[in-house]
């Protein structure tokens, strides 16, 4: 960890409080799909999900030496003519902010949830890292690898169409949580504790991310950038604590699947299920 330190306090006088600096980041989810009950959907829909669920997504994090802004990059989707053309999602969503206050290890997200805008503060607790004293090199700058676990239930979801017998109503058992290994690789070489998303608060700058099936890696750092971006938290949208915004989730969530099952009276039965 000594060798870590020196150049962190060599580098912090350098870097300038007021200085605006950008990370580009890539983001791969690898989620494990069963089409196997599923023979009446098109080839073509099969093959658009799959490529929807593969294509990496990037964002963008601003960051001083206090505070940071973390956003996704937008791009248009392709239109799907036709009739019975169908659409999916995947990933944050288009209004998706989220600011940090490094200081204080506070977070305030933007997040759109079925058409409505809430705004999602939290206080972050600070995590127990485990510095394995791995490096490796990312791009042009030396990484250090920093663990924590934590405990996660199975991802599962499941879209359904059509019939479903009796026995596929009846509400499945809560899967057991299983421990999750989350892998964070910093470089000091950026004496930033800033990083995407969750991942932040160790002695420079975030560069790659590894937690579950989720694969986040920094393509590009540029140093006092000139983007007219204010490390402001955002303010459209619903005031909600991460219970109240978890809750209004669920409760939507249920409605869809309650929609999807009263929607496959009309049909043969069809169903899509993602697993994590």
């Amino acid at each position: 960890m000594y060798k870590i330190l020196i150049p962190l306090l060599i580098l912090t006088a350098s870097f300038s409080s007021a200085q605006l600096a950008k990370a580009t980041y890539t983001m791969k989810v690898s989620m494990n799909m069963d089409f196997t009950s599923n023979p009446n959907i098109p080839k073509n829909v099969v093959e658009r999900i799959k490529k929807r669920m593969s294509e990496p997504q990037n964002f963008q994090l601003f960051f001083d030496q206090t505070q940071s802004l973390y956003k996704k990059e937008e791009k248009l989707d392709s239109p799907q003519g036709g009739r019975g053309g169908m659409s999916m999602r995947f990933g944050g969503g288009a209004g998706s902010i989220t600011h940090t206050d490094l200081t204080n290890r506070k977070q305030t997200s933007q997040q759109e949830l079925f058409g409505k805008m809430f705004l999602v503060s939290k206080n972050m607790k600070q995590r127990k890292w485990n510095f394995t004293g791995a490096s490796k090199q990312i791009g042009q700058y030396t990484a250090y690898e920093a663990t924590y676990v934590y405990l996660k239930a199975p991802t599962s979801f499941r879209m359904s169409f059509g019939n479903r017998a009796k026995d596929e109503e009846k509400e499945e058992e809560a899967p057991e949580k299983v421990p999750v290994t989350v892998s964070v690789w910093f470089t000091p070489d950026i004496p930033i504790s800033a990083g995407p998303a969750s991942y932040f608060g160790l002695p420079g700058l975030v560069l790659m991310a590894q937690d579950d099936k989720r694969v986040l890696v920094c393509t590009e750092v540029q140093m006092n950038v000139k983007d007219k971006i204010k490390l402001e938290a955002p303010r459209k949208g619903q005031a909600v604590t991460q219970k109240e915004f978890s809750e209004i989730r669920e409760k939507k969530a249920e409605e869809m699947r309650e929609r999807f099952r009263n929607n496959g009276n009309r049909g043969s039965g069809n169903r899509i299920m993602i697993r994590g």
